[in-house]
């Protein structure tokens, strides 16, 4: 016997679209819900046109007396259908039915005593609301950024969740996802590689992002079209496949099933192990998985301890945000490197020394050896972190011990110049004399290097090359040796490029704290913002000396190889001062005359546009 159930106000579209396909098919129609207790002959079998409503409340009964069912496509049926791997063709769905000869039994999943067809999505999560009947890639992605103004209210709830004996999980998340079938929903297409229907399990992610920039990233790159599921799940999310979960709140929350919206303080989600007979093919009926079966965890990235409390306190912060217990150690470390020690004041002597005759020898792997010995990073880095921080004692002691090591390189320095008897630029120091915004750029760099190295430990032994691309020490070595000659322009230049490496450093060294978390931006921007005032003031000469070298280049580019007078232009190079010097070789096939030398000049002043001095090596080509 054939039972054909259908909402009262569907009869004429079961009469018009439905019968016809039954053929000679022996049927009776039934009216749900029905008044009076529905008792089927056996071997029956019941054709289901109704709501997804009108299911959840049908299926618990039928489930509970074994009887086979075939479930047809309704416009308001959407979850039951997809959820269930069903044909959404109406004389598709119908000829299967009729032609299945077995039912086949399916696990189902409860949301507190309710069938649930897709997910429960638990809390108020930035994507998980209200779900759409077009649950497509493109309703997804329009969906983020249509709540993207939603992100500065976004917050952390404190659940407790528990399964049969494990023990109990308490944490904080934004939201919990539950799913039995990868196919559910988009999100879980991604983060479940291979799953059964008839497994006696479900899987439950809890997402709890610790700020507002990861979550979105991950959400664009889930919804990714064309992706393979994601191998390894970020962090921030936590999995659990169990049979069963119990997820409890002190306060309510929100939870969406199947579209449908509500509150509780706790719900039970579980698996009944074959408690649908489903007289038709589900596309899902075929798939195992490859752990189908086994229960497993996978929490350790969800927050505990004061991480949960803060995230549940307080809104989601939009970039990351360390709590004391996670820098802990690192305060430790930045606070005792900010102390001046014997050791510090010892290797910034052996290291000025080094350095200071490297430079005189002209050697650069001399110099290197100094940069690497030079132990001035540790106390700015420490710097950094006590303006970002705000610390007062880490900022006083990390300045008497920058500016000690200062006065103490420029010291020796000065000393070994008055010890040396010449006084000569070698190319060492002149590298160091004209410092540009290029060396702004490497200050930056280093300054984040600086603070990333410290931040995460297993990359601290790069500090030597974040010494070496920096270079304290060698310009300081510089301007001590333009003290010890009395020298202003040495002096003047050394010290300018130390205060470009200092400044850069200190600023953006806070700046990747910041950013790491290790600190609010209210407590930071005071000290950010009279670092940035300090790196602008410094910028100021870089610029005018990097537009001086833009303008030597061009000058440089313009006279080098050109011919004047059948004279060939080579080695140019240019000084700066009241009246430029340009120095070159004038190459032709005969002695220079002097008025032929200043015809050359006459031209070289017009080309470039201003007077010069002019200094000439002759040579005769053959």
């Amino acid at each position: 016997m054939l039972y054909l159930f259908h909402p009262p106000a569907d009869l004429k579209i079961v009469q018009k679209e439905i019968i016809p396909l039954l053929g000679n098919r022996e049927f009776e129609l039934v009216s749900f819900p029905y008044t009076e207790q529905f008792e089927p002959q056996p071997d029956s079998i019941l054709m289901l046109y109704l709501t997804d409503q009108d299911l959840r409340e049908f299926l618990t009964v039928a489930s509970q007396n074994q009887w086979p069912v075939g479930i047809l496509p309704h416009p308001d049926n959407q979850y039951a259908a997809k959820g269930l791997g069903i044909s959404g063709e109406m004389e598709e769905a119908v000829n299967n039915i009729l032609q299945s000869v077995d039912a086949e039994p399916l696990d189902m999943l409860y949301c507190n005593g309710k069938p649930m067809f897709q997910s429960v999505n638990i809390g108020s999560i930035f994507l998980l609301k209200k779900e759409e009947h077009k649950n497509n890639f493109f309703s997804e992605i329009y969906n983020i950024f249509k709540n993207v103004r939603r992100a500065y209210f976004l917050k952390h709830s404190e659940f407790k969740i528990s399964s049969d004996e494990e023990k109990v999980i308490h944490t904080s998340a934004m939201g919990i996802i539950v799913v039995e079938h990868s196919l559910n929903s988009l999100i879980s297409k991604r983060l479940i590689q291979d799953t059964s229907i008839n497994d006696g399990t479900f899987y439950a992610f809890i997402l709890a992002p610790q700020n507002v920039l990861i979550l979105f990233l991950f959400l664009i790159r889930s919804l990714w079209p064309k992706r393979k599921p994601i191998s390894r799940l970020p962090s921030f999310i936590g999995s659990i496949k169990a049979p069963n979960l119990t997820i409890t709140s002190a306060t309510e929350f929100k939870y969406v099933v199947d579209g449908e919206e509500g509150t509780a303080r706790e719900l039970l989600i579980e698996v009944k192990s074959k408690a649908l007979m489903l007289h038709q093919t589900s596309s899902y009926s075929g798939e195992k998985g490859g752990k189908s079966g086994k229960k497993s965890l996978n929490v350790e990235g969800l927050p505990t301890g004061q991480k949960r409390d803060e995230l549940v306190k307080h809104r989601l912060p939009l970039l990351p945000r360390a709590t004391t217990e996670e820098f802990e150690e690192l305060f430790k470390v930045l606070r005792e490197n900010a102390r001046i020690k014997t050791a510090y004041m010892v290797m910034m002597i052996l290291s000025t020394l080094i350095a200071s005759f490297g430079l005189f020898a002209d050697s650069s792997p001399v110099i290197i050896g100094a940069m690497i010995l030079a132990p001035i990073i540790a106390p700015i880095v420490s710097f950094s972190m006590g303006i970002v921080r705000y610390d007062v004692s880490m900022l006083k002691t990390g300045f008497k011990t920058i500016l000690l090591g200062t006065i103490v390189s420029l010291a020796f320095a000065a000393a070994v110049s008055l010890v040396i008897p010449l006084e000569i630029l070698t190319s060492q120091i002149q590298a160091r004399l004209s410092p540009t915004l290029l060396d702004m750029g490497i200050a930056v760099a280093s300054g984040i290097a600086a603070a990333y190295a410290h931040a995460e430990e297993g990359i601290a032994k790069s500090l030597a090359g974040v010494a070496i691309a920096v270079a304290l020490v060698p310009p300081l070595s510089v301007a001590g040796i333009g003290i010890g000659w009395w020298d202003w322009q040495v002096f003047s230049g050394a010290f300018l490029l130390y205060l470009t490496n200092l400044a850069g450093i200190i600023l953006f060294a806070g700046l990747t704290f910041l950013l790491l978390g290790f600190a609010p931006f209210k407590r930071a921007k005071m000290g950010l913002v009279y670092t940035f005032i300090i790196v602008v003031l410094v910028a100021v000469p870089l610029s005018l000396s990097f537009n001086r070298i833009m303008k030597e280049a061009k000058i440089t580019r313009a006279l080098e190889g050109t011919t004047i007078d059948k004279v060939v232009l080579r080695d140019v190079k240019l000084r700066f001062g009241k009246t430029m010097i340009v120095s070159l070789k004038l190459v032709g096939t005969e002695p220079m005359k002097p008025e032929q030398i200043q015809a050359i000049k006459k031209k070289i002043e017009e080309k470039i546009e201003q007077p010069v001095i002019l200094e000439v090596v002759s040579a005769i080509e053959f």
